[in-house]
């Protein structure tokens, strides 16, 4: 009897043990590769991040407003981003401490949402190595040129900074007095790269649509602006923060999904132009003929976007008017 009553108590304990690893909470697992962050707040269970009363340098810099001061403190500690509370409804002005901005899910110069979940937002710094183009637009004279028909120049024409290795996607928009009339964008491991293949693949895309878009490219494009830009994640949505779409996409993100094979988005003036952030999701799970409730879909993965506008050859029609918002971020 005595031994029975071991392998119950045994038994019961061991049961015991399971039910509760199964109910504890777990980490996100798009959390799990991220190592050198400091958190704010109590990190995700099962991660061993590091707490701001660590790093003396990041905790000042963090609670004032300039976002190089903290770039600069996190490298010096090794750190790849901040582990913060959620709070949408704070304010996220660009006068406010840069804790509260992060809190609220606000645009913050020089770093990227990375994973968004209803206890918590992981912020990380931007690697991303902006080229110095704007005043003389040299990729969107670029763009031009192939959009006109021309040979894409050889790689080796381009500036080191355009075309030194790093993960990118260039967006390429035609735009006329209505607003953006045609865009492509294109993934690549530089600048140059992705500029190139972006603006063939809206070349061929006015080609194929030759009718609907009131004519051969060439007798419209010199009345167009050319736009370029940079498009990248603000923050993926974990299975939980679905809830948070409407109060994490501010004004200046898209919205956008991605399948096995399948990158599709808003532009930032399509979405502000939905009711809502959820309804801009609608919009585009409805035209990539999924179902509009798509938002608990495992083969998808929801982020927010955000657009980046580094260059603009305007049309001899001066197609661009004044305080016209492209819907990018300034």
């Amino acid at each position: 009897m005595a031994k029975r009553a071991w392998l119950l108590v045994i038994v019961g304990v061991l049961g015991a043990l399971l039910v509760w690893r199964q109910s504890r909470p777990e980490a996100s697992s798009a959390l799990l590769p991220w190592t050198n962050v400091v958190a704010l707040v109590a990190p995700p269970p099962g991660l061993d991040w590091d707490r701001l009363d660590a790093h003396p340098a990041v905790k000042e810099a963090v609670r004032g407003v300039d976002p190089d001061r903290l770039r600069e403190a996190l490298r010096d500690a090794g750190l790849q981003g901040l582990w913060v509370a959620v709070s949408p409804e704070m304010p996220s002005g660009a006068e406010l401490p840069l804790a509260d901005r992060f809190v609220s899910g606000g645009v913050v110069r020089g770093f990227r949402g990375k994973v968004l979940t209803p206890d918590g937002l992981l912020y990380v710094v931007d690697e991303t190595e902006w080229p110095v183009v704007l005043s003389d637009r040299v990729l969107a004279r670029v763009a031009r040129g192939i959009l006109e028909g021309s040979a894409p120049p050889p790689l080796d024409a381009f500036p080191g900074e355009l075309t030194g290795s790093q993960a990118v996607e260039v967006l390429v928009v035609l735009t006329g007095g209505r607003g953006p009339r045609l865009w492509r964008s294109a993934r690549a491991q530089s600048i140059a790269d992705a500029l190139i293949t972006a603006s063939l693949a809206a070349r061929k895309r006015w080609e194929e649509r030759m009718e609907t878009m009131g004519g051969p490219l060439g007798e419209r494009l010199d009345q167009l602006d050319v736009e370029v830009a940079f498009l990248f994640d603000d923050g993926t949505f974990d299975s939980g923060g679905v809830s948070l779409i409407d109060a994490l996409v501010k004004s200046q993100h898209g919205v956008a999904y991605e399948q096995p094979a399948r990158w599709r988005y808003l532009l930032p003036r399509a979405t502000r132009a939905a009711e809502t952030p959820t309804d801009a999701y609608r919009r585009l799970f409805r035209e990539n003929d999924l179902p509009e409730d798509s938002f608990e879909r495992r083969d998808l993965r929801l982020y927010r976007l955000r657009m980046q506008t580094v260059s603009i050859d305007q049309g001899s029609a001066g197609s661009r008017r004044a305080g016209d918002p492209s819907g990018s971020e300034e």
